[in-house]
């Protein structure tokens, strides 16, 4: 499967919360409160992800796939460089595709001179753990212990 990386336009931001509810309800169901997905708040996450989008420090793309968009991906710019965001949709799992957003960023840190990113992750994601270890992530620290479980992550890095 090729995937195209598009850059997310403001006039999309209500797409991207869609998106995003779809994500989480594959992937967190069972880590994140079933009210947090089940509720989703679209208007919030509408205006964070506004301020996301007119931030030039965030660099946003919808991931698609024969123009169907299956995931999205967004990286902050930083101390160090953050993967903020890498969703995708059952059916794209599997497929090359993370791979392939994986070359997007190695290929966007190196035109801006970055040689390591980092990103967090949800302790019991352990097919995102699974595939970030592929990638060559390795778990440079931890922050578990917090009041609610599905704030933990580990934090992974990435060598460009």
């Amino acid at each position: 499967m090729k995937a195209e990386f598009v850059p997310i336009p403001e006039s999309e931001v209500s797409a991207l919360g869609v998106l995003r509810q779809k994500a989480w309800a594959s992937t967190y169901r069972g880590i994140y409160p079933d009210e947090m997905i089940d509720q989703f708040d679209y208007d919030w996450h509408r205006e964070k992800d506004l301020l996301r989008l007119r931030n030039p420090a965030y660099r946003n793309w919808f991931i698609s796939v024969d123009r169907e968009r299956i995931g999205y991906l967004t990286l902050r710019h930083g101390e160090p460089m953050l993967l903020q965001s890498l969703y995708l949709l059952p059916q794209a799992q599997k497929q090359g595709i993370g791979r392939q957003a994986f070359a997007l960023m190695g290929q966007y840190c190196l035109d801006e001179g970055i040689s390591v990113f980092r990103c967090h992750c949800q302790p019991d994601n352990q097919n995102a753990i699974g595939f970030y270890e592929k990638m060559g992530g390795v778990i440079v620290d931890r922050d578990e212990g917090n009041e609610e479980r599905w704030q933990d992550s580990v934090i992974f890095e990435f060598s460009v």
